[in-house]
């Protein structure tokens, strides 16, 4: 009976002992599996931790490339708008720099890692465009304004030579004028009457219209040294009471570029000198009362008149 009870004693120990190695092991086990989940827990996290940071770092990057994407076209925009007079001169690098603008704006669109990277490239290069861009503005508008400054200048060269040559002209005319005053010739003491002779051919003034038999009219020739020496013919036009020409031919002289009739005319050699003629005209009938005018032409030109009269 002790035997048995003994026995059953160890086989209660050697279960009890089985159980707690069991036991044992399963915590050992669940210990190794709780380490595996903390650790696989761990490098997820730090995995995921990472992640988030680069996807961070993309945003970010994204952001400051499409700002300073848009800082960049906002400058050209501006160049473009200040300068648009160069546009024409500059129209290839324009066309260059909005087709690299384009291209960038595509890459950072994508959000992609490697097409950012890209994206900071073209941006160098477009930034480099940009620069000649403005270099080449800057050295336009300096040609420009030199152009600019050189066109003032001979504008106003210009106007002073226009100025100088209308002086010129206006001088000229003025000299002209007083040239063509002092060619006209003048003449002094103009006098004319009627006249009859005597039996013996002697001249005598009369101032009664039954005894005119000629119209005299005397006169002298100023001296003028600017007409030209040589034959001058002197035209004597004689006005009735009435106003009518007298005349007894069909003859004419040009005056103010005109034909007139004239009454009687005569030639003289003139020498630029004082000259004193008298000029004779008959009508070969009688002569009516009242006043009669005489006027003097040459060259187209009045060059005398006086008045008498008949009773």
């Amino acid at each position: 009976m002790d035997n048995k009870i003994k026995e059953n004693s160890e086989n209660e120990k050697k279960e009890k002992g089985s159980t707690k190695a069991m036991v044992t092991l399963v915590i050992i086990v669940l210990l190794g599996v709780n380490a595996l989940l903390l650790w696989q827990f761990f490098s997820k996290k730090s995995a995921l931790d990472s992640t988030q940071q680069t996807l961070e770092n993309v945003s970010e990057e994204k952001e400051s490339l499409q700002s300073e994407l848009d800082d960049l076209k906002t400058e050209y925009d501006k160049m473009s708008e200040e300068n648009s007079s160069l546009q024409v001169q500059l129209s290839d690098k324009d066309e260059e720099i909005k087709v690299k603008v384009l291209e960038i704006q595509n890459l950072i669109r994508s959000g992609d890692a490697a097409q950012l990277k890209k994206a900071k490239l073209e941006m160098n290069k477009l930034r480099e465009l940009n620069r000649i861009y403005i270099a080449q503005i800057d050295s336009l508008n300096t040609v420009s304004q030199a152009l600019n400054k050189e066109n003032i200048k001979l504008t106003s060269n210009l106007k002073e030579e226009q100025s100088r040559v209308q002086n010129l002209n206006s001088a000229n005319t003025a000299l002209s004028n007083k040239v063509a005053v002092g060619s006209i010739m003048k003449t002094e003491s103009v006098v004319a009457s009627g006249v009859k002779y005597k039996s013996s051919g002697k001249e005598l003034e009369t101032n009664r219209a039954s005894s005119t038999e000629n119209i005299k009219t005397c006169f002298t020739l100023a001296e003028n040294l600017v007409v030209d020496q040589g034959k001058k013919t002197i035209f004597v036009r004689v006005l009735g009471p009435d106003g009518s020409i007298l005349s007894t031919s069909t003859e004419t002289f040009l005056y103010k570029g005109q034909p007139s009739i004239y009454s009687a005319k005569e030639t003289i050699d003139y020498a630029n000198e004082r000259t004193d003629m008298c000029v004779y005209w008959s009508k070969g009938s009688a002569y009516a009362k009242g006043d009669y005018t005489v006027e003097l032409y040459t060259d187209g030109n009045q060059i005398g008149v006086t008045k008498f009269s008949l009773k």
